[in-house]
């Protein structure tokens, strides 16, 4: 799942990557959760800032839910473009 965001003149991507369970037989499980990428870039012209972001919770476990995840990666990527656009 893949979602786009504006905030303050730049994009923001927020991708999730599902992480599966493997069970004995070598097949795979239902998702146990997810791993956020975050990728910001400039709206105009269009021009990546930094190299994308992966993010889990502070426990280093994955989120549990798809919202989560979104919520997340959004938010971090409010919090990079607000320390780049400070004064």
């Amino acid at each position: 799942m893949e979602k786009m965001y504006s905030y303050k003149g730049f994009e923001v991507t927020v991708k999730l990557e599902s992480v599966r369970a493997v069970s004995n037989e070598f097949t795979y499980g239902p998702p146990v959760g997810y791993v956020a990428v975050v990728s910001i870039c400039t709206a105009d012209p269009r021009r990546p800032i930094g190299v994308p972001i992966r993010l889990v919770t502070e426990g280093h476990r994955v989120f549990g839910t798809v919202d989560d995840a979104l919520t997340a990666g959004l938010s971090a990527a409010q919090r990079v473009i607000d320390d780049r656009v400070a004064p």
